[in-house]
């Protein structure tokens, strides 16, 4: 007996440094529970209602712990829900198979929503008994906003996908048919015809070749977009690419009565680019310049060296951008409605709203970019593009102004 003593006593001892590590260990893990933020962490008596209330769950629903204590849990469930008897539903479930989980809207204290994920877990006594339920709520409404933005970007890029096919297939059922017609055109051209008949070649003349300039910008869309337009990248003076663009569409320029001027630096800029989409980027630039300025306006294209970089920047005295236009401005298919009321004042502008586009795409395919700048309706505009200088091996050139 007086053997046994010294053992039962430490054991005595370890039983109550067990009973006070649990004690203390309980209220450690009460106090963290009460804590937690990210969660509404909660009790629930077996007949649903509140029993404790944590820092997370005021956060989440809004109650503080003496306004919700004692009410029933369907308070945060929406009207449809408790009508279903859809949270008598989950106590059920949980009590059944020991836990429940589900996702599904939730209702806070100032009656907005949220989407919650859910976990209702049967507390049981050793015997069987039900003491209650612990119940986790996890607001999941970024996470689902994510999710609903992340497929909304989906359908986007699929509708543009399909929008792109789409046009490619138009542009070459529409282009099949202009061939001939451009060569029966040509052919009139070429007989004695009464001066109204020629006036009538001269028209639909005009009109094919606009027709074909639309259907070639579209098609030009579409390669963009889908990756598939290749260039051949050679080392380039990018002042002798702006003065062949220059010189193409100055009988454009001069159709209109403007005045159109050029000026670069003295020293050759040295890309390396496709000549003949750089070229189209200076045209499409000069081209809505001079599609949206009234007859007699001016235009003028500026070639600067901004450190590593050239700028091309056209500035007109035309129609102008509001915000709104120059917020869509580089967008395919998105010539502003002030263009659009324009035709009665200047002139029909034709096109389809692609030559901005065009300009970004191809300035962006040779690691550059896009700006546009107005100061609104009626305040003339300018548009810019970077593109970066390669090694300059090239000579000195003097400068050159055109006007």
């Amino acid at each position: 007996m007086t053997a046994d003593k010294p053992g039962n006593d430490g054991q005595d001892r370890e039983g109550d440094d067990v009973a006070r590590l649990h004690q203390a260990g309980d209220e450690a893990y009460r106090r963290l529970v009460e804590g937690v933020l990210d969660y509404a962490i909660f009790l629930l008596t077996p007949s649903g209602r509140i029993a404790t209330w944590n820092a997370g769950a005021r956060r989440i629903k809004g109650y503080e712990a003496d306004e919700i204590i004692g009410r029933h849990f369907s308070v945060f469930y929406t009207q449809p829900d408790i009508d279903a008897a859809w949270p008598d539903e989950e106590l059920k479930l949980a009590r059944e198979h020991g836990r429940f989980e589900d996702e599904g809207w939730r209702v806070r204290r100032d009656g907005s929503t949220f989407w919650a994920n859910v976990v209702i877990t049967a507390i049981k006594h050793a015997d069987g008994d039900l003491l209650g339920y612990a119940k986790v709520t996890r607001d999941l409404t970024a996470r689902m906003e994510q999710e609903r933005e992340r497929r909304r970007m989906a359908e986007l890029v699929e509708e543009s996908r399909r929008m792109t096919e789409f046009i490619a297939v138009l542009s070459h059922e529409i282009r099949n048919p202009l061939a001939p017609l451009t060569n029966v055109l040509s052919l009139l051209d070429r007989e004695t015809l009464s001066p109204r008949a020629t006036w009538c070649v001269e028209v639909a003349s005009k009109q094919v070749r606009q027709i074909n300039r639309l259907v070639e910008d579209l098609l030009d869309v579409s390669r963009v977009t889908t990756g598939k337009v290749r260039l051949t990248m050679t080392p380039l003076e990018l002042g002798e690419v702006v003065r062949e663009a220059v010189e193409g569409m100055r009988p454009a320029a001069e159709a209109r009565e403007h005045r159109l001027q050029a000026t670069w630096p003295t020293q050759p800029l040295a890309v390396t680019g496709d000549r003949t989409r750089l070229i189209q980027l200076v045209s499409n630039l000069l081209s809505n310049a001079i599609k949206f300025t009234p007859p007699g306006g001016t235009i003028a294209l500026t070639l600067r060296r901004d450190d590593d970089a050239a700028v091309i920047t056209v500035v007109d005295n035309g129609i102008g951008m509001t915000a709104q236009t120059l917020a869509h401005a580089f967008e395919p298919f998105s010539q502003g409605e002030e263009h659009a009321r324009g035709h009665g004042a200047h002139g029909a502008h034709g096109g389809l709203g692609l030559g901005l586009a065009l300009v970004r795409s191809i300035a962006e395919l040779h690691g550059g970019g896009a700006a546009a700048h107005s100061a609104g309706s009626g305040q003339g505009a300018s548009v810019s593009v970077r593109l970066p200088l390669s090694a300059d091996p090239l000579a000195d050139e003097p400068a050159h102004a055109m006007k």
